[in-house]
């Protein structure tokens, strides 16, 4: 049985991710939540082993101890201020969110005793509109961020790149 560390679990992708683990595996799932967060994307879970940790990713205190209470074999970074249209209004909070509590998430990891995989999720939105000759759109593509919230992303990226390069974390 693994520990397994979910940001953005009451989200769209994040909550199906519980359902995924709590079907396939035994392992205990440790999940952050803002407070006053909406879960009703995972109010159907009745399974003793998926457990709320009280958690803001702007706050790097209540990362670390996320951290310390989840114990992570395996960490899967969901959490996201990830509508476009609500960036153009609060860009600021969307770069802060994304970049920001990205970089609280891998500094409580690199400083604590725990060196767990990360799959840390980003979007296709960082590629902006590829040209006809770059579809299906990889990796290689380059960078057209068109709003904070591809911006932000950006930053998202690049802090799980300088993680990866730089402490040897194991981030996807």
């Amino acid at each position: 049985m693994n520990n397994v560390l979910i940001t953005g679990a009451t989200g769209f992708v994040g909550s199906h991710m519980v359902d995924y683990i709590l079907k396939h595996t035994e392992d205990k799932i440790y999940a952050t939540k803002r407070w006053m967060e909406d879960t009703s994307n995972v109010e159907h879970i009745d399974d003793e082993r998926f457990e709320f940790i009280d958690c803001d990713l702007l706050d790097g205190l209540s990362i670390k101890r996320a951290v310390e209470i989840s114990k992570p074999d395996k960490v899967f970074h969901f959490a996201a201020q990830s509508f476009p249209e609500v960036s153009f209004k609060t860009p600021v909070i969307t770069l802060q969110t994304n970049t920001i509590g990205t970089t609280h998430l891998f500094e409580s990891i690199k400083e604590s005793d725990y060196n767990p995989v990360i799959v840390s999720v980003s979007t296709s939105e960082v590629y902006g509109m590829p040209k006809e000759d770059e579809i299906p759109i990889k990796e290689t593509n380059p960078i057209r961020a068109a709003n904070p919230y591809s911006i932000s992303k950006v930053g998202h990226d690049l802090m799980s790149q300088y993680y990866y390069n730089a402490y040897g974390m194991k981030i996807i």
